[in-house]
């Protein structure tokens, strides 16, 4: 059975990383760890963390090993699916899956994201930053069709959109016609499975296409 974690274990959690923590260090919450700090959900099975570059991956990964975090043995396939650079565990079975600047080989931690997160707590010399719920909607709305629990992850967050930054977002990643395809499915999925308006799905379904029509020509 799949355990969860609130906020308080996960604070507790990091307070323990962040004493091993040797240089300044900021890590980037993207998931459920983040809406759980936003007081959006009371609970997560995992936290998703990216870092800006191999160095803080190094320097996090040490963290981890002295608060007695190991690599899993059997990796969970929706854990596989993401694609991460690292998935490390504790001896409660609470996972940490560790990406470097890209998420899944689709979203970059882009400059613009990193403007918008807020800094959540200092624990040390880590320093943990919560992305936008724009950008968390943008990565869970590109996270694996499988995982269905985004797509109600997606919904709580909802009506603190602002679409247009979305969109922007999406547009300055360039992402191949796949993967904006992807979007534009799932956000069709959710559209239908809550009844509620998607205002870039159309736009979305036009981007998809100019892309294709583009590519045939090349």
């Amino acid at each position: 059975m799949d355990k969860y974690f609130d906020s308080n274990y996960i604070e507790k959690e990091l307070s323990k990383i962040g004493l091993r923590v040797n240089k300044q260090l900021k890590i980037y919450l993207i998931g459920g760890c983040a809406m759980s700090f936003r007081k959006l959900k009371e609970t997560t099975k995992d936290i998703d963390v990216v870092v800006q570059n191999k160095n803080d991956f190094l320097i996090l990964s040490d963290a981890l090993f002295g608060a007695q975090y190991h690599q899993p043995f059997e990796i969970k396939i929706e854990h596989e699916k993401l694609e991460p650079m690292k998935v490390y565990e504790n001896k409660d079975g609470f996972h940490m899956d560790l990406f470097v600047e890209r998420v899944v080989k689709k979203l970059q931690l882009s400059d613009s994201m990193i403007n918008r997160a807020t800094l959540y707590k200092k624990y040390g010399k880590l320093s943990v930053y919560l992305l936008s719920v724009d950008d968390i909607f943008l990565f869970k709305g590109l996270a694996s069709e499988e995982r269905h629990r985004d797509i109600s992850d997606m919904q709580i967050l909802y009506p603190r959109l602002r679409w247009k930054q979305i969109l922007d977002e999406l547009n300055s990643q360039k992402l191949s016609n796949e993967l904006v395809a992807l979007f534009a499915r799932r956000l069709e999925v959710f559209n239908k499975l809550y009844l509620l308006d998607v205002p870039i799905l159309q736009e979305l379904k036009k981007k998809s296409d100019s892309i294709k029509k583009s590519n045939k020509r090349l």
